[in-house]
Order: C-alpha cells, then sequence, then structure tokens
C-alpha cells in the first residue's frame, strides 16, 4: 500500500488516533467519571468540530466492563431506539423491544456492568424519547445509563431538560492552542505511518498557516491538512 495515499484524518472516528491535549483529557476524564456512576447521566456540550463524537467512541473502548451502545442517530422513538440497541447487541428483532432491553440492562447490572447508551447529536432527540430516556434511567438503579454529545447551542437542546438533571460538560468547548495544534497533526501523521517526505511536508509553518485558518479547530485542521497532503488545496505562500 502507498502509505502516502492514507488519509491521517478519517471521517470515521478511531479511537486509536485520539490525541491528548488538555480540554479533550478533562472532558474524558468527567466522562468516565459520570458513566461509572450509577446515577450520572451526562450531556458533552461543544460547538462543532471540536471532537465530541471521537470522545463518545474513546470512552466506549475505556469502558469494557459496560456494554456501550453508540447511537449516532438519535431521531427515533422509544421502542426504535430500544429495538435499534439491541440490534448493536447481536440481538433478534422483537415486536416489543422495549421490555426486553429494560430486561438485558438489569441481567447486566446484576453481573456488575451495565447498558451505556452513548447519544451524539443529542440536540435532535425527539422530546418523547428524551422524556421516556429520563424515566428509564431514573427507574433502571444504574442498569441503563446515559451519556449525550451536543451543541452547545442553549435554544437547541432545551429537548435535553426532559431527560432530567444531567451532569454538563463543557471542557471540550475550547479550541486547540497553536502547540496543541502541531501534537495533534504531527502525532496522527506518526500513528497513521506516512512515508517520512509526507510528513515533511507539514513543517511549522504550514502547521501554523493552518492553525490560524482553521481557527483551532480539530475537524477544520484535520479537513486542510488531507486537503493539502492530497493536492486538493494548494500549500500557502
Amino acid at each position: 500500500m502507498d502509505r502516502s495515499l492514507i488519509d491521517p484524518f478519517p471521517d470515521a472516528p478511531d479511537p486509536t488516533l485520539y490525541v491528548s491535549r488538555e480540554a479533550s483529557d478533562l472532558a474524558l476524564a468527567r466522562l468516565l467519571a459520570c458513566a461509572r456512576r450509577p446515577d450520572s447521566p451526562a450531556a458533552l456540550l461543544a460547538p462543532p468540530g471540536l471532537g465530541k463524537t471521537l470522545l463518545l467512541h474513546t470512552l466506549a473502548r475505556l469502558l469494557p466492563e459496560l456494554s456501550c451502545v453508540y447511537v449516532p442517530n438519535p431521531s427515533l422513538s422509544p421502542a426504535e431506539l430500544c429495538g435499534w440497541s439491541l440490534g448493536r447487541l447481536g440481538s433478534p428483532t422483537w415486536n416489543d423491544p422495549i421490555p426486553v432491553l429494560a430486561a438485558y440492562a438489569a441481567h447486566r447490572a446484576q453481573q456488575g456492568g451495565a447498558l451505556l447508551w452513548l447519544v451524539d447529536d443529542a440536540h435532535s432527540l425527539p422530546e418523547e424519547t428524551a422524556r421516556w430516556l429520563g424515566n428509564a434511567l431514573a427507574g433502571s438503579r444504574g442498569a441503563l445509563r446515559l451519556v449525550a454529545a451536543a451543541l452547545d447551542d442553549e435554544e437547541r437542546i432545551k429537548n435535553l431538560d426532559a431527560l432530567g438533571p444531567l451532569v454538563r460538560i463543557e471542557a471540550l468547548a475550547r479550541p486547540m492552542s497553536a502547540a496543541e495544534t502541531r501534537s495533534y497533526v504531527e502525532t496522527r501523521l506518526e500513528r497513521t505511518g506516512l512515508a517520512a517526505e509526507t510528513r515533511e511536508r507539514c513543517d511549522e509553518g504550514v502547521v501554523q498557516w493552518v492553525h490560524e485558518t482553521a481557527g483551532g479547530v480539530p475537524r477544520e485542521v484535520g479537513d486542510s491538512v488531507s486537503a493539502l497532503l492530497s493536492g486538493r488545496l494548494p500549500p500557502p505562500d
């Protein structure tokens, strides 16, 4: 395989490519603490492009004791959510999936585990589903748990009020500094195994230009570097 053609910033979030920085490490530590408690559903709030989805996938990787179900599209009814979750857990289709999911979660709790929903784009949760989730979490005695990721837009996340009390985690909301951008780019290039001559194209001046144009937003930084390496974006003068 031509290592120069590998994209170090793929669209699909890959926890093995997680790059440590102060804001994301703090957010991840708080998410882990909430997920491990039976009574602390959490909401990770940040603007677009700052790594919410990657943190959810990284969180799942760090919680082997829990059955984690990542929900990329929360625009589902309660029954649809339960049916989809059971499918992700390898279960066959059920006519009434809600009690089946509750029974599965209770069984996991008896074994010292739980079912953890990782709900992305939670600002899209229908109010009916959010209300059902809140009641299900409260009545499960920790067998059901929730970490939601949503935009930090108070108008768009009003639906989350129906979930009940949430631990709000906003540590991720700060863009990367110039030094963090350099570490982010260099680490991603190295972990992807790109050829040395390809990595050298992202010298200090190029990375500084990327940081300034992308505003330190990880998604924008990654898109810019990928475009530069593929020739879709001309290098800065």
